[in-house]
């Protein structure tokens, strides 16, 4: 789990904003969130994502997988 640096939405908010149409479902969303693999806090009983942070991870990624598509 990583320390909120920006905006933080429910994860709903989050599903209806980065997927179109049928994306993972809440319980994948919220096992992503604990096992690391999104930014995102834990408040009470209810999983927050980091936005700005999600989407610094998603441009990195997406440059990553650019980049190694280029150098084969």
């Amino acid at each position: 789990m990583t320390q909120a640096t920006g905006q933080l939405i429910s994860l709903k908010e989050w599903q209806a904003q980065r997927f179109a149409g049928k994306g993972p479902t809440l319980c994948t969303i919220r096992r992503w969130c604990q096992d690391g693999q999104l930014p995102a806090k834990k408040i009470g009983n209810q999983w927050y994502i980091d936005l700005e942070a999600e989407t610094q991870l998603a441009e990195k990624e997406l440059a990553d997988s650019i980049n190694q598509a280029l150098t084969g």
